[in-house]
């Protein structure tokens, strides 16, 4: 199907509607198609102000011209008008309500 990448998700932060610390320990699945599309899939979870665990699903797909993925890789800022990219995430938890 093309190149199998997984990269480790180490952290980081959510913020917006729902606030939350990344964990490490998630990683994103990725393959990387001959025309340069990226199918993506990352699990990771992450955790509330109030103690929250959530596992977060998120498929995606990104494409963009090869001088434009080359600057991706190598961790430069592009503007992301550049680049095509689109992800659904799903969240999952036990508990039974959320305050948001």
């Amino acid at each position: 199907m093309g190149e199998r990448r997984v990269v480790q998700i180490l952290g980081g932060r959510l913020e917006g509607k729902l606030s939350a610390e990344v964990l490490p320990g998630g990683a994103d699945w990725q393959i990387i198609t001959a025309s340069g599309v990226a199918q993506l899939e990352a699990r990771y979870t992450i955790r509330t102000p109030e103690g929250t665990l959530i596992l977060v699903q998120n498929r995606g797909i990104r494409h963009a011209a090869p001088a434009i993925l080359e600057q991706l890789y190598a961790g430069e800022r592009v503007d992301p008008s550049d680049y095509y990219f689109r992800s659904t995430p799903t969240f999952e938890t036990g508990e039974n309500s959320m305050d948001g």
